[in-house]
């Protein structure tokens, strides 16, 4: 990607960022739907890295599931594919939530995608293919890209989706990043999630 590429890419996400609606989670708790993409917007070194090498605001990406009244993020993290209440992702989390919603996707095909993760629950991180990630980030290069059995988020994310027949990216989910998710057709950021105070 040209730096030009880049630039525009940085100025699609803030533009979208700086219209949308700011809610508190429990303002916009009811408004949670199954298979819904969440992007974060992370501090630490490691977010900071990613964001940095991405020319994007987002780091870090999970999907909503509702389950008997609950909310929950599905989310690849460092110690595996974990199922986290969201109330607790927003506590905890060192950072924003932005929610984007899912455009064009059945009921059927939302399940199926959060089916997909909830098969990979408690398989470890895909380190490996983070590195691999951030190398073709780095190197402009793409290795062969070999299919395992872990996982890092956002190639998790596309990786459930483009099993139930949508590509919400142009790349392989090995080579998928939270900007490339940010800027797909089919998600429209809905609203910015503030911790309740």
């Amino acid at each position: 990607m040209t730096s030009r590429a880049w630039r525009a890419m940085r100025q699609e996400i803030r533009s979208r960022r700086e219209t949308a609606r700011r809610e508190s989670y429990t303002q916009a708790r009811p408004e949670f739907t199954d298979g819904d993409v969440l992007l974060f917007r992370g501090r630490g070194p490691m977010s900071r890295t990613i964001r940095a090498l991405t020319a994007s605001p987002y780091s870090h990406v999970g999907l909503v599931m509702l389950f008997e009244g609950r909310v929950y993020c599905v989310e690849a993290v460092g110690k595996g594919v974990r199922l986290i209440l969201m109330s607790e992702a927003v506590r905890q989390y060192h950072g924003g939530i932005d929610y984007y919603r899912l455009v064009e996707a059945t009921p059927e095909q939302r399940r199926g995608a959060l089916s997909f993760c909830l098969q990979q629950l408690g398989k470890l991180y895909d380190h490996a293919g983070l590195l691999r990630f951030l190398a073709v980030l780095v190197l402009r290069r793409k290795p062969r890209a070999w299919r395992d059995r872990y996982w890092f988020c956002s190639e998790l994310v596309a990786a459930a989706y483009r099993s139930r027949g949508i590509t919400l990216a142009a790349e392989r989910p090995a080579y998928t990043s939270p900007a490339d998710l940010a800027l797909s057709p089919l998600l429209q950021l809905s609203f910015v999630i503030k911790p309740d105070l």
